[in-house]
């Protein structure tokens, strides 16, 4: 029939009614959805959820719950993740509105809910989404999400009331903060924990570094003592004027240059190695360990601490020259190399 009204008095039953007819007179004045602060679900910290008692609207028929109602939800999968929709399902066939679980697909990844099932005899509302994922024992609130005010999913029933409490809003973000506060909390202590650790670090490298200093110092005026010692008996009573005289010769080979503005001596390189002590230098202690020096002239070393045992140290000159000493620190003493680079 294209046309239909209703309600008249039926004279000889030419007007007969049913449900299906009541459904319809209310279908227009509210639609489909809860009454406000109704059904709210919550956690029980087990497989199970329950439902908060309230009013529903669904085309036209009236859901009303009495009294709290707990609905049950499968065993996680171990290794796959799935969201349930808990329902509030309308079924003309039955002649029945219920609460109860839609179990969701399995996904080895993120999991993706539902839809409502809507047909012409099944109309569902989606109260709340519960996010099952592999492995969970126990459902927790923030697990829970409300789509009580999702008008896709459920909706308000707003035409009866005058306002909507948000109390079931506040609640359900009030437990994903917490959930999200304890994460964010968790994350900065490991990275405390992380920093302390990278100073202790940094400390031993520090404190090692300084005692193979202090220990190359002792190792070099041990050495420096121990020639004197053996240079004693090879000087005569002239030792003053012998070495006068082999100062003298190497002075012989040296000449006057300048660079930067700074006047110096260009000695013949043995000689300029030794002079070369870097008494008045710039001293940089690079990021990988070793030691860089550069006097006023030009003249770089580096010193490498290749192990406790050993130390190589490049004399680069200003006048392009290359040597390396390499110090090895044996059982048996000190031994020291210099050899031109080519």
């Amino acid at each position: 029939m294209a046309e239909q009204y209703s309600f008249f008095n039926s004279k000889d039953h030419d007007r007969v009614y049913n449900a299906r007819h009541w459904a319809d007179y209310f279908y227009p004045l509210f639609k489909s959805g809860v009454f406000n602060g109704g059904l709210a679900v919550t956690a029980n910290d087990n497989m199970t959820a329950t439902i908060a008692p309230g009013y529903a609207w669904i085309d036209g028929y009236a859901y009303h719950l009495t009294e709290p109602l707990t609905v049950d939800l499968e065993t996680a999968s171990g290794n796959m993740n799935r969201i349930d929709n808990i329902v509030v399902q309308l079924d003309l066939s039955n002649r029945w509105i219920k609460a109860l679980t839609v179990t969701g697909n399995y996904y080895s990844g993120a999991a993706t809910a539902k839809e409502p099932e809507i047909t012409a005899t099944i109309h569902d509302l989606i109260i709340a989404r519960v996010n099952v994922e592999a492995g969970t024992t126990a459902i927790t609130q923030d697990m829970i999400e409300d789509t009580r005010m999702n008008d896709e999913l459920c909706g308000w029933v707003c035409g009866a009331v005058q306002q909507i409490s948000f109390a079931q809003i506040t609640a359900q973000f009030d437990a994903f903060f917490a959930a999200y506060k304890a994460d964010v909390t968790a994350e900065y202590a490991a990275y405390l924990q992380n920093i302390a650790s990278l100073e202790t670090q940094a400390q031993t490298r520090y404190d090692s570094m300084d005692e193979e200093f202090t220990a190359y110092e002792q190792q070099q005026k041990a050495a420096f003592e121990a020639w004197v010692e053996s240079i004693k008996n090879i000087l005569d009573g002239n030792a003053a004027g012998n070495l006068l005289l082999l100062i003298n010769e190497k002075m012989q080979k040296a000449t006057v240059g300048a660079a930067g503005g700074v006047a110096y001596l260009e000695i013949e390189d043995g000689l300029n190695l030794a002079l070369a002590g870097f008494t008045a230098c710039d001293t940089t202690f690079n990021t990988d360990g070793t030691i860089t020096q550069t006097d006023k002239i030009g003249n770089v070393k580096t010193t490498t601490f290749v192990s406790k045992q050993k130390i190589n140290e490049e004399y680069v000159l200003a006048s392009g020259d290359r040597y390396t000493k390499t110090t090895t620190f044996g059982s048996n003493g000190i031994t020291e190399r210099i050899v031109k680079n080519e």
